[in-house]
């Protein structure tokens, strides 16, 4: 069955941008069913009972509801490269994450222009719904603007689990630091990981961090790239969190 987004169930109507997919990509019809969700966990079964220039009306038949995580994961991710960042958003998707923070490492190979930021976190949103679209998840994360990361770590919620991917030598196995931190943890408590860019954080960049209370944590023997990491990362805490 085909999917689409609307951010309210309750008005029976695709977008003007979701219309068009509707009607002129996928090829729906007057009659037709499909699945509509809000991105805020509820879902329905509807039919299309008009279509006009711009938008698409529906009729809601059944109605269903995804629970949020019991533990919010947010994903603070060094800006990477374009294409490579676009597929972080996508995947973090899937993955379930409920935020996202790009942050704008000195040693990020891109950065966002104040000027662009608006567009870009657009951009960013729109690959989020997609991505949500294709792998059923009805619950789309929060995007932010980009960040400092200095600025970044000074707001994180009280008793939020804190976890910075390193590559020091003191640093944790991730698998060590999860089980510990996540035994006895409150539901509703966020878990929170910094993704360095390509060449990792700025010395000083880590030294924020745990300052601000981050625990260093290691991947393993293998230098990851960006978004293998972040893939790997969140791929283990969706692991630990399965019920």
């Amino acid at each position: 069955m085909k999917r689409f987004y609307t951010p309210s169930l309750d008005r029976g109507l695709l977008d003007a941008e979701q219309s068009h997919h509707c009607v002129q990509v996928m090829r729906q019809a007057v009659g037709d069913l499909f699945s509509v969700f809000d991105g805020h966990g509820a879902e329905a079964k509807a039919r299309i009972i008009e279509i006009a220039r711009d938008q698409v009306r529906f009729q809601i038949l059944a109605k269903a509801s995804t629970p949020q995580t019991t533990h919010p994961v947010w994903l603070a991710q060094a800006l990477t490269k374009p294409k490579s960042m676009d597929l972080i958003f996508q995947k973090a998707t899937e993955l379930g994450v409920s935020e996202i923070i790009p942050l704008q490492s000195d040693h990020s190979v891109s950065q966002v222009d104040e000027e662009k930021a608006e567009a870009k976190v657009d951009k960013w949103r729109k690959l989020t719904i997609e991505a949500a679209k294709q792998c059923g998840q009805n619950w789309l994360p929060v995007v932010h603007p980009p960040i400092a990361p200095r600025d970044f770590v000074t707001g994180i919620p009280r008793g939020a689990v804190k976890l910075i991917a390193s590559l020091q030598n003191e640093a944790r196995p991730l698998k060590t630091a999860l089980r510990e931190h996540l035994q006895g943890l409150k539901s509703g408590v966020p878990i929170v990981i910094m993704i360095g860019p390509e060449g990792d954080f700025t010395a000083a960049e880590i030294g924020q961090a745990r300052a601000a209370g981050f625990a260093p944590v290691s991947l393993g023997k293998i230098i990851l790239r960006a978004e293998t990491a972040a893939f790997f990362v969140l791929s283990a805490i969706s692991y630990e969190l399965m019920e």
